[in-house]
């Protein structure tokens, strides 16, 4: 579950992530969409199995074997920009969860999330966390019924096969938006993965584990690209896609899913700003306070570019960067399988 839940965020569940990488590409979405799974099934366990032999649980050495210190500090500052990236997504995504629901300017609601985090953040809150996590499996659910919903209301339209996008530079095809959304997502599992790697007694278990978490993800997934597939023209120039399609649905439901919405928003922005100014107080020394003083307001300046856009830019570029690291994970993986060795 924790494999599942690293990569089904609010951005995910809101439908624009699923529209960018999967549904503007119609039949083609369809296609990439089980291979994502398959690759992010591999990679998970090459992944685990390489934490439990090691003992590692560092991402970067997880990532790249052999002592090379400017090359691990590189991927650990990309994984840096990712988690703070997605604080930025949060919070534009606050913004235009407003916007949509009541007409309020961006600005403002990103401001507001902006306050609210900075209020929790410096007031080191951290509990919070425990009860905002509990509003994502419901966040999950209530999407997966928008989903159905809609399909069961409205006539669906032909599936359209686009093998090539003028949507977004970054992701023109299908093959290199599967790539790209396999890496960053990896990105973000592996910070998963690896801690609770070398409880794991057995290698079986980490297959039968891999494997109801993808299970769990592709029902959420076909419920949710489906949707953004069948429904585009309905759905294509809204910020929060599936909550559009909840409105249209049934405005009560719109509702229930604006507020699971903004705490699922709210709970990925919090816990990922507290990741950054962990690793970030790993290499200098700052004070907690300042430190997320200077996040949030960076956060809330980035965020002025819009949710839409900043997911299509921050995602697409963690994951060309983050597929390098996939390979540094293959290959460590299959080291380690050849020669037993451990270093």
């Amino acid at each position: 579950m924790g494999f599942t839940g690293s990569l089904l965020g609010a951005g995910f569940v809101s439908g624009q992530e699923v529209m960018q990488f999967f549904g503007v590409f119609g039949i083609y979405g369809l296609i990439a969409m089980p291979i994502s799974l398959a690759l992010l099934y591999i990679l998970g366990c090459f992944v685990m199995k390489t934490a439990r032999k090691t003992g590692i649980t560092e991402f970067d050495r997880i990532i790249i074997r052999k002592d090379i210190h400017w090359l691990r500090g590189f991927f650990s500052l990309t994984y840096i920009f990712y988690l703070f990236g997605t604080v930025v997504i949060m919070v534009a995504g606050t913004g235009a969860l407003l916007n949509q629901l009541y007409g309020v300017p961006a600005i403002i609601g990103s401001a507001l999330m902006t306050i609210l985090l900075g209020v929790v953040a410096l007031w080191e809150a951290k509990g919070v966390l425990t009860v905002f996590s509990i509003t994502v499996p419901v966040m999950i659910v209530v999407g997966m019924v928008i989903g159905v919903l809609s399909i069961l209301t409205f006539e669906t339209n032909s599936i359209a096969a686009t093998p090539f996008s003028n949507e977004n530079p970054l992701l023109g095809n299908w093959v290199m938006a599967t790539l790209a959304f396999v890496s960053y997502n990896m990105m973000g599992a592996i910070s998963i993965l690896v801690p609770i790697s070398p409880d794991v007694k057995e290698e079986g278990s980490i297959h039968r584990g891999m494997l109801r978490g993808i299970i769990q993800l592709f029902l959420v997934f076909i419920c949710i690209l489906l949707p953004m597939i069948f429904f585009r023209d309905m759905v294509e120039h809204a910020e929060l896609p599936m909550l559009a399609l909840a409105n249209k649905v049934n405005p009560i439901l719109g509702i229930v899913y604006s507020l699971l919405l903004f705490t699922g928003m709210f709970g990925t922005a919090l816990s990922f700003l507290y990741g950054v100014a962990y690793r970030i107080r790993k290499y200098r020394e700052y004070k907690l306070r300042q430190l997320i003083g200077i996040l949030i307001t960076v956060a809330f300046v980035g965020s002025l570019l819009g949710f839409k856009e900043l997911i299509g830019i921050v995602l697409p570029v963690s994951g060309y960067i983050g597929f390098f690291a996939m390979i540094g994970i293959t290959r460590h993986y299959l080291s380690i399988r050849k020669t037993g060795e451990v270093e």
